[in-house]
């Protein structure tokens, strides 16, 4: 049995000064701001609770707050001179603090950043003598060498808990300063876990099913929000899903693991150009130190890997003679380079590492994870619910042990360690329309799923002008194979209703040659009727590559604007599926303009009695490993009344990482024109689902988007402007349901498709709900939490549930519920789309900008802190992206799809 950690271990927080793995700290984001001014919309409120469905009981991982705080929050500002910004170094400094009994016999709670929270006063005139606190820490891992710091408190306010309460019960409107008390909340109960939990994973106790499961570095972080519940304050506790830690290890031992190779394999043997792709968007991102001269403390991130192998790098010395880094290395540090077939790394973006001096810095995440039935343990706790709740619920009794918390003790709070149980409701699923014989007929969905066997689509297109191009070589894929699945495929697509008119040529192209010249010979064989234009291009290519696949939707999409469809090729080299064929065409027809199917009447009357339009809005956002480091918007408007044809716009965000989208307002004006030049009519109903955002910036999205949309009405609309409803969808999220009864759930444990929660663990007064759409997949599914924040149209909750879950039937390209509704898949892929333009686009610039000619202008550091190769001339300055645009020819049509 491992020791069980009880109280706060700040010995151990301050010693590890050089691990990772100590604490887990919010990442950097802006400071938060609890002011609310009047000129702030008012918040949609809860109009009822839905009453559709049938009833189920759901196990929820949620904990009750039976009492909050019964003392008032001393708060206080913590500085540190010399000035510190890092929380992990704030944190030990305070942790030190703490140890040497600063604070006698009071437990407060540090923030992180500049915030100290005390259950009562704190004698700032004993602590601060002559008006600092003075704080020794280790200045390197053998502890010889001491930095002192100066910390000052300064008392800031008080904070009461009985505004919050009045909150909950309904006596109180929301200001900031119940904002806050929720802050300051989560900031007690999540400073608890990081010091009992997270501090040291090794003396964690864990459960024996766990235990048994466990991978050396594996990790899942708890994590826990409070926030208002119906009645009471709630807690949701969880865990990240499983990701490694690396351990502090050589890096060749890495790139071992990440390619499942030798020792011997890597020494002997070049690697192949997916191989490295695959090893560089592996590492990228990863902190490492060089260790060839003995001094730990020179440490990198890794920006990518050099063209170049390390055996035919070479620079100029000192003396300007040019000479080679494996001859360099062994004469100056005597330390030979034994992996010389292997790239070097590239760092700080003009710097060249050579991998055998690197080893990686502990404690960090890997999204690597091996394939060893230790590592399928830890997934399959993160993935099925009752393992997932067995593994909190052990948590939260054995581990946080709440009560028994000096920190909840001081301040009187009374939490109920029992998950909670909650009232749901499973909605009646929609009928599917298709055509059989030429009529229209019902199709019955079954547990969110249903077949297209012997159906046609709604509105087929013909299909004439077309090509197949083969990116595998000929050598990999037999004519007789190719020619059969061919034959296949136009037998489906006529089957299903899109009437074959020509059977398509046969090219093939070499995948590392010049794409979009191999697509432009096909677009030319397409072009078999010359009175109309080429219609589509089917790509067959030899595996998932993202960037092939990048490379093929730039070209197609943004030059030469016809629609594509990939397949790989294990797809047409074996057995196939009617399921599979039919899926293809379903795709096909979509992007030709086609129209699949729609839902009936009764289940669609909302969108049907007014003309109505759907909006979906999303936001990528760049991350460590992206290589266009810009935000793009993706956003997609409904031009049919029966919301099943869709057109998108995208754009770049001026300021990245920017929650609001900065040209709504030109976005909504041009799909509100197309709207009109295809209905001869405008929208009087516009239902806007937007994601991308955090609740955190909910309310300052709202107020900003919801005067870009007003302008965009006024200046579309001469009269009768549209009701609006604004509703985010958070797909993120912690939450997860279990039926009580097991009867209630489907083969893997999940709820049913179709169940909604309005109760218990949302708020009274707040008009949200969690609605889980989709089938799971083994036992995965998770709900979305959808936040209605504006509401001109005045729906019911049951109204606009029974919609949210209909509509996210209509999906274009498979016969099953997706797990949130269509605009929003939309928008997410047109916004994904357009950042696979950018990325294809600026290949050879991103790879400029990350390294220039290495045989010409790179130099030798050599002095006691730094030792590496550098560029010359290198700038950290963003280079000028290129954001192609999509062609003319495809901004009206679904190639999104």
């Amino acid at each position: 049995m491992l020791k069980r950690r009880i109280h706060y271990d700040y010995e151990t927080i301050i010693s590890n000064s050089d691990s990772k793995d100590e604490i887990e700290l919010p990442k950097k984001q802006k400071a938060v701001d609890f002011k609310l001014t009047s000129t702030e919309l008012k918040v949609a409120e809860r109009p009822d609770v839905g009453l559709r469905g049938k009833s189920v009981d759901l196990k929820c991982n949620y904990l009750k707050i039976n009492t909050l705080p019964n003392v008032d929050i001393h708060h206080y500002k913590f500085s540190v001179r010399p000035c510190i910004k890092k929380p992990k170094a704030l944190f030990k400094i305070f942790s030190r603090m703490c140890l040497d009994n600063v604070f006698g016999p009071v437990h407060p709670v540090f923030d992180g950043k500049e915030a100290i929270y005390s259950p009562s006063h704190l004698n700032i005139n004993a602590i601060n003598e002559d008006g600092e606190i003075y704080v020794a820490l280790p200045r390197d891992e053998k502890h010889e060498e001491i930095r002192t710091y100066n910390a000052r408190i300064e008392k800031v306010q008080i904070i009461n808990f009985r505004l919050l309460q009045d909150y909950i019960n309904g006596q109180s409107p929301l200001t900031g300063e119940i904002l806050n008390c929720n802050h300051v909340l989560n900031i007690i109960m999540n400073f608890t876990a990081h010091n009992m939990f997270i501090v040291d994973m090794a003396s964690e106790d864990w459960s024996d099913h766990m235990a048994k499961n466990r991978v050396p570095g594996a990790n899942q972080g708890f994590c826990q929000s409070m926030r208002p519940g119906w009645e009471n304050m709630v807690i949701n506790v969880d865990f990240h899903d499983p990701n490694l830690k690396i351990p502090a290890e050589s890096l060749i031992n890495v790139v071992a693991k990440i390619l499942n190779k030798t020792d011997e394999e890597l020494l002997s043997k070049t690697l192949s150009e997916d191989e490295i792709k695959k090893l560089e968007r592996t590492l990228t991102g990863l902190q490492i130190r060089i260790v060839h001269r003995g001094n730990p403390k020179t440490k990198y991130i890794i920006d990518g890997l050099s063209k170049e192998l390390t055996k035919d790098i070479k620079f100029r010395d000192d003396k300007g003679f040019l000479v080679k880094a494996v001859d360099f290395f062994p004469r100056e540090f005597q330390w030979p380079l034994r992996y010389t077939l292997l790239p070097c790394l590239i760092v700080k973006k003009k710097l060249f590492m050579p991998m055998d001096v690197c080893e990686v810095m502990p404690g960090q995440k890997w999204e690597f994870h091996p394939e060893d039935d230790s590592m399928l343990g830890m997934i399959k706790i993160s993935t099925e619910n009752q393992a997932r709740f067995q593994h909190v619920e052990s948590r939260v009794k054995n581990i946080l042990k709440f009560f028994n918390t000096e920190n909840i003790k001081e301040l009187g709070m009374d939490i109920d360690n029992r998950m909670m149980t909650v009232n749901g409701r499973v909605l009646n699923p929609p009928i599917i329309t298709c055509d059989e014989g030429g009529q229209q007929t019902g199709v019955q969905t079954e547990k969110g799923r249903w077949t297209f066997e012997n159906q046609v689509v709604r509105i087929g297109k013909p299909l004439e002008n077309w090509s197949l191009v083969i990116l595998c070589g000929e050598r990999h894929n037999r004519f007789d194979s190719i020619q059969e699945f061919l034959n296949q495929l136009c037998n489906m697509l006529n089957e299903i209703g899109l009437n074959v008119i020509t059977v398509p040529e046969v090219m093939y192209a070499n995948k590392q040659g010049n794409i979009e010249q191999a697509l432009a010979i096909a677009y030319q064989k397409a072009h078999i009727n010359k009175k109309i234009s080429p219609q589509l291009i089917v790509c067959i290519m030899p595996t998932h590559s993202k960037q092939l696949y990048s490379e093929i939707k730039r070209v197609s999409d943004t030059v030469l604007g016809i629609p594509t469809q990939c397949i790989t090729a294990d797809k047409v080299t074996f057995k196939w599926n009617k399921q599979l064929l039919a899926n293809i065409g379903l795709k096909i027809n979509a992007k030709l303009g086609g129209h699949n199917w729609s839902l009936s009447k009764s289940d669609l009357s909302l969108i049907t009695e007014v003309p109505t339009m759907l909006l979906g809005a999303d936001i990528s956002h760049p991350n460590v490993l992206t290589k266009v480091k810009r935000s793009i918007t993706g956003m997609c408007g409904s031009m049919d009344l029966s919301a099943t044809t869709y057109i998108g716009r995208s754009s770049v965000q001026k300021e990245t990482h920017n929650p609001t989208i900065e040209v709504l307002e030109e976005l909504v004006s041009e799909l509100l024109f197309n709207y009109k030049e295809r209905n001869k009519v405008l929208p009087q109903r516009i239902l806007y689902y937007r994601a991308g955002l955090t609740p955190s910036q909910f309310r300052g999205t709202l107020n900003a988007e919801i005067i870009s949309l007003k302008a965009a009405f006024t200046k579309t609309y001469e009269k009768n402007m549209p009701k609006l409803t604004f509703i985010i969808a958070e797909k993120s999220n912690h939450t997860r349901f279990l039926p009580d009864n097991p009867q209630d759930a489907d083969r893997f444990g999940n709820c049913q498709p179709g169940t909604v929660v309005d109760k218990g663990i949302v708020f009274e007064k707040e008009f949200d709900f969690y609605l889980q759409s989709h089938p799971g997949i083994n036992s995965k599914a998770r709900p979305t939490h959808y936040h209605v924040l504006y509401d001109e149209n005045n729906f019911n909750s049951d109204l606009i549930q029974s919609l949210t879950y209909h509509l996210c039937y209509l999906s274009a390209t498979c016969t099953h519920a997706i797990s949130f509704v269509p605009p929003i898949a939309y928008a997410r892929n047109i916004a994904e789309r357009a950042r696979m333009y950018a990325t294809a686009a600026n290949t050879d610039l991103i790879s400029q900008f990350e390294a220039m000619d290495i045989e010409d202008e790179i130099e030798t550091k050599d002095n006691k802190n730094q030792s590496f190769i550098e560029i010359e001339n290198g700038s950290n300055k963003e280079p000028d992206y290129l954001f192609p645009s999509v062609s003319s020819k495809l901004t009206n049509m679904m190639y999104f799809a």
